[in-house]
C-alpha cells in the first residue's frame, strides 16, 4: 500500500521569497528520494503570484499537484486542515502559519526557520505583532509531532521557549542555479545594473535585523581611508520594504550616495552572475535562522565576510571572515582586509566553494523524508506520549 505524504506548498509564491526557495528545492529533491511505496500530495495556490519557481520542473509519477485556493493568512486556513490531508501518513507545513486545529498532531510536521519576532523584539512592528507571533509559533509547535528547524542555533532558540518540543535539525542548501559564472556573464550583469568593475555586494532585504545602517556607517569609515581615485563601491541589492528607509537615509546623511548603491530587486536569473562578479560579499545580519544568502554567495565562489551572530558561523564555517555586527569599525576593518589582499580573496573563494558543497538538498530531502516516516510511525503507535519525547535518530 502506498504511503502518502502531504506537503503544503502554498508558500511557493513571491510573498515568501526565502521560505518559497526552501519549499521548492526541498520538494524537487524529495521526489527522487521517495521509496517505491511512497508518494507526495502537494497543495499549491494557483492564484498566488509566483515569478521565480517553475512548477513544471516538479512533474513526477509519484507527485500529485492539487490546487488549493486558500490564502496562507486567511483565518479559516488556520483553523481547518486541508481536505486532502485525510488519509495522509504525515503532513508537512514549511511555515509556522498553518492549520492548527482539526489535524492529527501525531502525523504533523512544521518547519520553523527562526524566532526573529521573539528574539529581536526591538525590530518587531509592535507589541501586538510580537504577541501574535509568539501565539502562532506556539500553536504550530503544539500542533506538530515533529518540528523541523534549519540550524543548531535555531534549535537552541526553540528549546528556550518550548523545551519539550521534538526537534530535528535539517540544514538548507543553495539552489542548484548558484554556481560560479563565466567572465562574460559577470560582465553582462555589471552592464545591466550599471556596476563598476570592482564592487562589494550585500543581497537580502532591508529589514532592521539585517543591520544595514551599521553597514553603511562601516562603509563610510572604510571609504574615508581610501584615496578618492580608488573608491570602493558597496552595492545593496534585494527586496526593499518602504517601512524601513533608514539605511538609505543614513547613506545620504553621510554623503555616501556615490559609494553606496541601492539597486533593489535582482531577477533570479541574474543572481549567480551578481554573486560571481563581486569582489567581496558582506552580510552583517544580527540574526538568521540559517543564513542562506551567504551560502548562495559561497556556492558562486564569492569571498565572504559576515556576522558572527546566531546561525551564521555554523553555515560559513572557517570559509569566511567573521566580524561583530554591532561594531561598524570592525565591519570596516574586516572588509578592508579582504579588499586589500588579492591572495586572501583567492583563498576565500576556494574555501567558499568547499564549504557550500557540504550542504546539499539531496541530504536535506533524505533527512526530511526520514522525519516523515518517524511522524507516520508515531501516528500509528498506540501510546504516543513516550514516543514524542524520544530523540529523533
Amino acid at each position: 500500500m502506498t504511503k502518502r505524504y502531504l506537503f503544503d506548498a502554498r508558500v511557493i509564491q513571491d510573498h515568501f521569497p526565502g521560505i518559497a526557495r526552501y519549499a521548492y528545492n526541498l520538494l524537487a529533491a524529495m521526489l527522487d528520494a521517495l521509496h517505491d511505496d511512497e508518494s507526495l500530495c502537494v497543495l499549491h495556490d494557483p492564484t498566488a503570484q509566483n515569478t521565480r519557481f517553475d512548477w513544471l520542473r516538479l512533474r513526477h509519477p509519484r507527485l500529485t499537484l492539487i490546487a488549493h485556493i486558500a490564502p496562507v493568512f486567511h483565518p479559516m486556513t488556520l483553523l481547518r486542515t486541508p481536505p486532502t490531508a485525510g488519509g495522509s501518513a504525515a503532513q508537512h507545513y514549511p511555515y509556522y502559519v498553518r492549520p492548527y486545529f482539526g489535524a492529527s498532531r501525531r502525523a504533523s510536521l512544521t518547519t520553523i526557520h527562526d524566532l526573529i519576532p521573539l528574539l529581536q523584539q526591538e525590530f518587531a512592528a509592535s507589541a501586538k505583532d510580537r504577541l501574535l507571533a509568539r501565539v502562532l509559533i506556539g500553536l504550530a509547535v503544539r500542533a506538530s509531532a515533529i518540528v523541523i528547524t534549519v540550524s543548531e542555533a535555531s534549535a537552541r532558540d526553540l528549546r528556550r521557549f518550548w523545551p519539550r518540543a521534538r526537534l530535528v535539525v535539517i540544514p538548507e542548501a543553495a539552489d542548484p542555479i548558484f554556481t560560479p559564472q563565466p567572465p562574460e556573464r559577470c560582465a553582462a550583469v555589471r552592464i545591466k545594473y550599471n556596476l563598476p568593475e570592482r564592487f562589494t555586494l550585500y543581497l537580502a532585504s532591508n529589514k532592521p535585523h539585517k543591520n544595514l545602517v551599521r553597514l553603511v556607517e562601516a562603509w563610510a569609515m572604510l571609504s574615508a581611508q581610501l584615496p578618492e581615485s580608488q573608491p570602493e563601491v558597496l552595492v545593496i541589492a534585494g527586496h526593499y520594504d518602504p517601512r524601513y528607509p533608514q539605511a538609505q537615509a543614513r547613506a545620504a546623511a553621510l554623503g555616501m550616495t556615490a559609494q553606496v548603491r541601492f539597486i533593489g530587486e535582482v531577477s533570479n536569473a541574474d543572481l549567480p552572475s551578481l554573486y560571481s562578479a563581486c569582489s567581496l560579499f558582506v552580510f552583517p545580519s544580527l540574526y538568521e535562522g540559517f543564513g542562506l544568502t551567504p551560502l548562495e554567495a559561497m556556492a558562486c565562489g564569492a569571498p565572504v565576510a559576515c556576522s558572527n551572530a546566531s546561525s551564521l558561523p555554523e553555515v560559513v564555517g572557517d570559509a569566511a571572515l567573521l566580524f561583530d555586527p554591532t561594531r561598524p569599525a570592525e565591519i570596516a576593518a574586516t572588509c578592508a582586509r579582504a579588499l586589500a589582499d588579492p591572495a586572501l580573496r583567492a583563498e576565500l573563494r576556494a574555501r567558499s566553494l568547499a564549504q557550500a558543497a557540504r550542504f546539499t538538498w539531496s541530504d536535506a530531502a533524505r533527512r526530511t523524508l526520514a522525519a516523515y516516516r518517524e511522524a507516520s510511525r508515531i501516528a500509528s503507535t498506540p501510546s504516543p506520549s513516550v514516543q514524542q519525547r524520544a530523540p529523533l535518530g
